[in-house]
């Protein structure tokens, strides 16, 4: 029953062939914005207030381009990895912003669900299924920066 559930939210989160794929700006980004983030908090979806609905428990401008290169192989590994399972959950520790010619692009990454959502110049796009193996990563530069992770989920 997972899998059928899994299928069907990809299958959502797909959309056409023709969509920009979900990778390209990070890879292209002229400025890189790590956000940790507070999956119990939501700000009622307030867009001047936290990260598309999330408290923000602190943020680091990336500005070396192996560290930004390492969070985007990290994720494109975990994106690679997934084989179409997700949780039914959504409680985003992590996002990202980057601006590409002018447009940014953000995500709200939820490890422990092994889904992202991300947006274009604030209107959401087709999500995408990652699994959890770049957390750590995610996690590391943040830690080094001295910014606060959010806790860990209980299970």
């Amino acid at each position: 029953m997972m899998r059928i559930s899994a299928l069907i939210v990809l299958a959502a989160f797909s959309g056409c062939s023709g969509r920009v794929d979900p990778m390209t700006p990070l890879r292209d980004a002229t400025s890189f914005e790590l956000y940790s983030l507070d999956p119990m908090e939501r700000t009622k979806f307030d867009a001047s207030a936290g990260f598309h609905g999330w408290k923000i428990l602190g943020t680091i401008q990336v500005d070396d381009a192996t560290t930004r290169r390492k969070l985007a192989d990290a994720l494109s590994s975990g994106i690679a990895e997934n084989e179409g399972v997700v949780n039914m959950c959504f409680d985003p520790r992590h996002g990202i912003r980057v601006t590409v010619d002018g447009r940014q692009y953000d995500y709200v990454i939820c490890f422990d669900c092994y889904s992202a959502r991300w947006y274009t110049d604030g209107d959401q796009n087709f999500g995408f299924l990652t699994t959890g193996s770049p957390q750590p990563e995610f996690d590391r530069v943040l830690s080094n920066a001295s910014v606060e992770l959010a806790a860990p989920p209980s299970n």
